[in-house]
């Protein structure tokens, strides 16, 4: 029973973190699922009058440090002026974030400030007076290409795409290895977007750079991220969810462990909660594609820290209940992942830089974010109030 616990385990970890990828890119590669997303078009090919009206929305809590340099590189972008908004709404905030926009000299940007309804609920108060064709989210610590705009925009030419996710990427402080070995995780993740996205499959977003038709925009449950429901409202309402590698977005990954756990364990517990309140896009005899996608891409990772604490202690078990070279060579992965981690927590404590250690240790805190994540969504815990850490 414990062979049979640990390869079941770990089989699923690998579909989790390199087979799902490889499925994907071979039903590309055979060619016999049909791609379902127009040729992208080509941004100076469009005539001027074709550009939808859009609204950025900007959601922030105390931001009075970036949130004029935010709003200044939105205006900034390659736009018809005369058809692009800002919106940003201030909720809770207890600085001079309102004031150091309302400076900002242009009739372009409206202001609104509401008190602690956190982050959906003030979107969804934003959305009542926003009414253009197409309504971009997006945070106030990112920077968007001069061309985000346009080339997001042109992907709803397509008459079946309801939104665009873009292509958030992470400057990374080469000085820290904790920090720069999130970024081959982000990688992936990246991949398997870029991947459904060509297979018309997709369902998540990145919920600081992604765009939505207006008219798809639903109200959210003030409990749940947007870029958790929306695109799930959006492909249940029959349209298109894609990914543009063209519109790109700018971030930096978050420094220290505790506040990336914190983080992690937040978007588990509102995105756990959030995907299973759509059961019929998880139902294969109803959806199978999106089905396939959300059970590989979504919820089989966030279960990953189950399958490998499984495949650990089984391994364990078997080598001391059972000593060889076969058990030996079963536990040998599972016990080095755990010990590297060790040491890339030391070395994360110490400052000290271990060759492998960091991307052991990012994988095992992510884990364990997912871990209790999953366990406070189980026992009804949820948020509401607006964190920036």
């Amino acid at each position: 029973m414990a062979w049979i616990a640990l390869a079941v385990s770990t089989a699923a970890l690998y579909w989790i973190y390199d087979g799902y990828a490889r499925f994907l890119s071979c039903c590309l590669a055979i060619g016999q699922i049909r791609e379902r997303i127009w040729p992208r078009a080509e941004v100076d090919s469009l005539p001027e009058d074709w550009w939808p009206e859009l609204t950025v929305l900007l959601t922030v809590h105390n931001e009075q440090s970036v949130v004029e340099a935010r709003v200044r590189n939105l205006l900034a972008c390659d736009y018809p002026a005369d058809r692009l908004r800002v919106f940003v709404a201030s909720d809770g905030s207890t600085d001079a974030t309102a004031d150091v926009v309302r400076r900002i000299d242009d009739d372009r940007i409206t202001v609104v400030e509401t008190p602690g309804l956190g982050k959906t609920g003030t979107q969804n108060e934003a959305l009542k007076r926003i009414n253009s064709d197409v309504v971009v989210f997006t945070d106030a610590d990112i920077v968007f290409d001069m061309d985000y705009l346009k080339t997001t925009a042109a992907r709803f030419r397509d008459p079946n795409v309801g939104a665009v996710d873009g292509r958030l990427l992470y400057t990374t402080p080469a000085a820290d290895s904790t920090i720069a070995s999130q970024g081959f995780y982000w990688k992936y993740e990246l991949k398997v977007r870029h991947l459904e996205s060509r297979l018309g499959w997709l369902a998540v977003v990145a919920g600081a750079s992604f765009s939505v038709r207006r008219e798809l925009l639903q109200p959210m449950d003030p409990s749940i991220g947007e870029d958790c429901i929306v695109p799930l409202d959006v492909v249940q309402q029959g349209a298109l969810v894609v990914h543009e590698p063209l519109s790109k977005a700018y971030n930096e990954f978050e420094e220290g462990a505790g506040l990336t756990l914190r983080r992690r364990i937040r978007q588990t517990l509102r995105n756990w909660q959030g995907t299973w309140s759509r059961p019929a896009l998880l139902n294969p005899l109803r959806h199978p594609a999106y089905a396939l996608a959300l059970w590989s891409h979504k919820l089989l990772r966030w279960l990953s820290p189950v399958f490998l604490l499984v495949a650990l202690f089984c391994s364990s078990w078997l080598l001391i209940a059972s000593p060889g070279l076969l058990s030996l060579a079963a536990a040998t992965p599972y016990l080095c992942l755990f010990a590297l981690a060790g040491l890339g927590w030391l070395a994360t404590v110490s400052g000290r830089r271990i060759p492998l250690t960091g991307i052991a240790f990012s994988f095992v805190l992510a884990n364990t974010a997912f871990l209790v994540g999953i366990i406070r969504a189980t026992l009804g815990s949820r948020i509401h109030a607006y964190k920036n850490a």
